[in-house]
């Protein structure tokens, strides 16, 4: 393996964690949105992913230090690119933090805490979605084999495949946070709020299958190239990814709630590595590779050196930060 494909896999493994557990939190906000009046599915999703949800974020910081110190030339083009959706998704993230945070203060008004529920849910649907257009739309220019003379490419993150993409990715966010919330909850002893949860999941992984199944039909009209990946060399990932998405359903019907947790994160990360594999070599469009955007040797052998680094300490401490929080409070004996 090459220096530039050893940085970009640790590139998309970064990136597969952040969209599987910071895609839980989106979905956490997408359920509370959902909510409507009902406090207790609202504390129950707060208790979940409020000691841990700004913790993801360190892989989306990860991600993106390795793009433009590692591929300099495609982070530049992406900035480019794709402004309007990248500035769209990260305001979106700032909004849902401080709604967030904002809404368990203590002095927070009944009708203050009612729309900053809303401004949570409204801005961890717009996140991911925008997130969604973009790996979309990068799959587009990316496996057209046409070449541009144009240093930047135009990347159609408002077509159609690309907009299915972001329905797909909110869709897999709840998803991903109705399996964290009911596999939490379940130990609470409140079959209410258990059923609450699993009902919300069924309903979005019936609707994350029929995605599914719908945006190759989309590709093969819309976007020839990607159709072709996905009958080609992505086949595998695909066929993996509708396995989980079915091994989840039938778990969560029979109220296997660890099964489901587990094949939720399998199908986030066959959703995303089947986009690696439409995309690879190419980061933006059919002349930026990883080979061609890549920074000098010496640059890469240092970052390489420093990811591997990072992720000997992360792991370990974001591994210790979960175990710890999700069990239950331990009473302390004086």
């Amino acid at each position: 393996m090459s220096l530039p494909a050893l940085i970009a896999t640790l590139l998309g493994v970064s990136l597969t964690v952040y969209a599987t557990f910071a895609g839980a939190d989106f979905g956490a906000g997408i359920l509370d949105l959902l909510a409507g009046y009902g406090d207790a599915d609202r504390e129950a999703i707060a208790a979940t992913i409020g000691p841990v949800w700004e913790a993801n974020h360190v892989w989306l910081i990860f991600s993106i230090t390795i793009l433009f110190s590692a591929f300099p030339v495609a982070f530049s083009a992406l900035g480019t690119a794709l402004l309007a959706p990248l500035t769209v998704a990260l305001l979106a993230i700032v909004v849902r933090s401080a709604a967030f945070g904002l809404r368990a203060g203590p002095d927070t008004r009944t009708r203050s805490q009612l729309l900053l529920s809303r401004l949570f849910g409204i801005a961890s649907v717009v996140a991911p979605f925008a997130f969604g257009t973009v790996a979309g739309g990068l799959a587009v220019v990316s496996s057209s084999r046409g070449l541009t003379a144009a240093p930047v490419p135009h990347i159609p993150w408002a077509g159609p495949f690309a907009l299915l993409i972001g329905a797909l990715a909110t869709t897999l966010c709840a998803q991903l946070a109705a399996s964290f919330v009911a596999s939490a909850v379940v130990r609470s002893g409140d079959p209410r709020l258990v059923e609450s949860f699993r009902r919300r999941g069924l309903q979005f992984g019936a609707l994350m299958l029929s995605l599914s199944l719908v945006a190759p039909a989309v590709a093969a009209t819309a976007a020839p190239g990607v159709w072709h990946s996905l009958i080609g060399p992505a086949l595998p990932i695909v066929v993996v990814g509708l396995g989980a998405g079915v091994l989840w359903l039938l778990a969560l019907w029979s109220r296997r709630y660890s099964v489901a947790r587990g094949a939720a994160l399998l199908n986030g990360a066959a959703l995303l590595w089947g986009w690696f594999v439409i995309q690879d070599p190419h980061l933006i469009g059919s002349r930026l590779t990883i080979h061609s955007a890549a920074a000098t040797h010496a640059a890469l052998g240092a970052i390489a050196i420093a990811g591997g680094a990072i992720l000997l300490l992360v792991l370990p401490a974001m591994y210790l930060l979960f175990a710890v929080f999700a069990r239950p409070e331990l009473e302390v004996i004086e």
